[in-house]
């Protein structure tokens, strides 16, 4: 006689659980799940419902002209991705690219917002991952032309004193660097030779460089010297802009930095005949201190002429040869001649493009 009873007790348990499950809502990251949840919009906002909502296994897509799949429109869609890793503890770097619009967050931290149409471009970003699970959430939005969406993040190196610095053998820093390195500092005047003999072409490259340093709070002055082009991204703030064939030219940037770890990012491209690429920063509330060191160049043409002054209409009072050193004096306001003094004490204005400096040459006092 308990049996019909245990048997209406069990169904309506069971009715139960299929409501709640029903009540859910859509399929959410678990920390077990191996690949991203997908959701894909017919708008550029992502809003309204979903057009498709499926698993994916890799998020490393350049979809050209085409669609991403059958029902999701080729131009004007949005994308949303989220997954949980598990990663040992350790600061990780993510890196993306996007044609057009991206956002990044790390457990709800917003790491990256290039929200605006552009072409194929990278960003990179890192962050600290303790213990545990984290969750990855990227959206994407392609307006009109092609559609490139990526992710993917390695594991950073200790911190350096330096730059990370990725080597790229074509302007458009796209595709594997040819060269990976710690760069100290980034002030190099090439000249007409390659960053790296056997692995960087001489023209026709392109560099990225970025650190994190802790900068106190305050107003800031950053100074780019570039041949050719240039771009600078401070906390993902475009500050400058400076992405063309040019000879070597000086930009500045001020922004404000509320303290702490600031992300600086510089792109860097070469085409043809002498390459520099130079940056440095100072607070734009105190005057930069004066260098710790004798400041030191080094020639890199095969015959530099020494000048009377900062221009070509000067007489030319000497000559230096390739690999021979001088003090640094200072600068013209441009930065584009250097009072240097050379053997036997001898005073005298040089070109800057063929002086390989110890110091950014903007640090240099200017000489009127």
């Amino acid at each position: 006689m308990f049996k019909p009873v245990h048997f209406l007790i069990g169904l309506v348990i069971m009715l139960l659980m299929a409501g709640t499950a029903l009540a859910q809502g859509p399929v959410t990251p678990r920390h077990t799940d191996p690949g991203w949840q997908a959701s894909y919009w017919n708008n550029t906002s992502l809003s309204g419902s979903p057009v498709l909502q499926r698993t994916e296994t890799n998020l490393d897509y350049d979809w050209g002209t085409g669609v991403p799949a059958p029902g999701v429109n080729a131009d004007q869609f949005s994308a949303r991705w989220s997954r949980y890793i598990d990663l040992p503890p350790a600061t990780y770097r993510f890196s993306v690219t996007a044609d057009d619009g991206i956002r990044l967050w790390v457990d709800d931290e917003l790491l990256i917002d290039q929200w605006r149409d552009q072409g194929a471009t990278t960003y990179t970003a890192q962050k600290y991952l303790g213990s545990g699970h984290h969750l990855v959430r990227l959206e994407y939005y392609e307006n009109f032309g092609a559609a490139v969406a990526k992710i993917s993040w390695t594991q950073s190196p200790p911190p350096i004193q330096g730059w990370h610095g990725e080597y790229f053998n074509n302007k458009s820093l796209s595709g594997l660097p040819a060269l990976v390195r710690d760069d100290p500092q980034i002030n190099f005047n090439w000249g007409t030779n390659s960053p790296a003999p056997g692995q960087v072409d001489a023209d026709g490259f392109s560099a990225r460089w970025s650190q994190s340093p802790n900068l106190p709070a305050g107003n800031y002055r950053f100074t780019m010297t570039v041949d050719d082009g240039a771009r600078l991204f401070v906390n993902g703030h475009l500050l400058i802009d400076a992405w063309k064939d040019q000879a070597p030219k000086t930009y500045f940037g001020d922004i404000y930095l509320p303290g702490g770890s600031v992300m600086i990012q510089m792109e860097y491209y070469e085409n043809a005949g002498g390459a520099v690429a130079q940056l440095s920063w100072a607070s734009a509330d105190n005057p930069p201190p004066p260098p710790s060191y004798d400041p030191i160049g080094s020639v890199t043409a095969y015959r530099l002429n020494v000048r009377s002054g900062p221009g070509l209409d000067y007489s030319i009072l000497g000559r230096l040869n390739r690999g021979e050193q001088v003090r640094l004096l200072g600068r013209n306001e441009a930065g584009t001649w250097l009072k240097v003094e050379a053997r036997q004490r001898r005073q005298g204005w040089v070109y800057a493009y063929y002086i390989r400096s110890n110091v950014p040459i903007n640090d240099l006092p200017v000489i009127q």
